[in-house]
């Protein structure tokens, strides 16, 4: 687990109540230090307020198991020229709850969530609920479930059982997403390098040169030098159409000679790179 400052400012993805929530104070569990929260409403804004101020820790989701990345922290982690870098991670397991005033599911009509997580729970909402019910997009689970203070029985919400009692609200059913190994991956954010542990990992991004083979001659430095890839994922540069930023997390920290041979041997074969944390590999929590 990363080590963090005595008081410990930390900034996360917003509203009160969200997996990205549960994910951050997960982070902290075992620390007993002050936690001074500050809740955010983009991810830009959380990474912003780590570069703003190198005491701070962030905390933003990276990647889920059934929807896939979250583009919106990769790409602003790539184009930020700031010292913010992945620090640490976390599996967070996603367990829906469907959440109302009702006592009986069978009044319920009408079911508010972000769109993902309604996706996450078509098979229950089509086998408990009426043919007719009406999906409301909300920008958030846990902003869905704080619309329901001010709605009727007839709504319902799909959220975290967190989000239910700051609210004070019913969970009708408990873990209703449709794919029970449903887990999201979270990092936190900060400007200083963890130290080794035997257990670490790396993750870059880069643009390789525009010429025949130069991803295959990338990758074939990794694998020469016995350095395993754990994930790879490409996105659009949004410099150049047809041009594509590599995300790459591979085993080993940035401070191992190992690591900093592969980054001098694919230097010439790249056009952007930036490097974007090693830290401890990360494991599951339980909720």
């Amino acid at each position: 687990m990363t080590e963090f400052p005595e008081i410990i400012n930390i900034i996360y993805l917003g509203p009160a109540g969200s997996y990205t929530e549960i994910a951050a104070e997960s982070f902290m569990r075992s620390h007993a230090s002050q936690l001074n929260k500050t809740l955010k409403a983009s991810i830009l804004q959380v990474i912003e307020a780590v570069d703003n101020n190198s005491g701070n820790i962030g905390v933003v989701p990276i990647e889920n198991s059934i929807e896939g990345i979250v583009r919106e922290t990769l790409d602003n982690l790539a184009r930020t020229t700031s010292r913010v870098m992945i620090t640490g991670e976390i599996i967070v397991p996603i367990s829906h709850c469907l959440i109302s005033k009702a006592e009986d599911i069978s009044k319920i009509d009408k079911i508010i969530s972000k769109p993902e997580a309604i996706a996450q729970c078509q098979h229950f909402i089509a086998s408990n609920l009426k043919d007719s019910v009406e999906k409301i997009s909300a920008t958030s689970t846990s902003e869905a479930v704080r619309q329901l203070i001010d709605l009727p029985e007839n709504f319902a919400a799909i959220g975290t059982s967190k989000a239910a009692e700051i609210y004070g609200l019913k969970i009708i059913v408990k873990n209703i997403n449709d794919e029970k190994d449903n887990l999201t991956r979270f990092v936190s954010l900060g400007a200083k390098v963890p130290e080794r542990t035997e257990k670490d990992k790396t993750s870059i991004a880069l643009t390789a040169c525009n010429q025949p083979g130069s991803l295959v001659d990338i990758l074939t430095v990794f694998k020469e030098n016995n350095l395993n890839l754990s994930y790879i994922e490409s996105r659009p540069s949004k410099k150049v159409f047809g041009d594509y930023t590599f995300f790459i997390d591979f085993e080993g920290h940035i401070e191992d000679e190992s690591v900093q041979k592969v980054i001098g041997k694919i230097a010439p074969l790249v056009h952007f790179y930036r490097f974007l944390g090693s830290y401890p590999k990360g494991k599951a929590v339980t909720l």
